[in-house]
């Protein structure tokens, strides 16, 4: 019999007050390619399945429990939004904020400040997420 595997991590996204998640409209923003957005959503899919030791690769440590996931395609942009290991369950992950890095730096530098202020919003109400694609 055929085993069907379960993601071992859940990724989900902060929407804003107007309901909007954070990231998809980020990436609209930016005018991010279907290419961009796939080669974002295969890292999140693998993300699901393998969780953060498996994606060291493109991850970047941010500092007090933010990182970045690292995406490009060749021809792409490095799109690199900002995430949160939880913040209610120890095999979760929430992105909060859009980011890009552009000459090893993160663009906009204060993307950090966003996520915090967003994680901040989403630990008072809790309901102010959800799981969906970015393609």
């Amino acid at each position: 019999m055929d085993v069907i595997p379960f993601p071992e991590w859940r990724v989900w996204f902060y929407v804003d007050e107007d309901g909007h998640n954070v990231i998809r409209r980020w990436l609209d923003e930016q005018q991010a390619s279907d290419a961009d957005r796939g080669a974002l959503q295969a890292l999140i899919d693998m993300f699901e399945y393998g969780g953060p030791s498996a994606m060291q690769y493109c991850i970047t440590d941010l500092e007090n429990g933010f990182y970045a996931l690292k995406s490009k395609h060749s021809g792409g942009i490095e799109l690199s939004p900002v995430f949160y290991l939880g913040p209610f369950g120890p095999t979760e992950i929430t992105f909060l904020a859009g980011a890009l890095i552009e000459r090893k730096k993160l663009k906009p530098r204060y993307a950090v400040g966003i996520a915090e202020e967003n994680l901040e919003a989403l630990q008072r109400e809790p309901n102010r997420r959800r799981r969906e694609r970015v393609t």
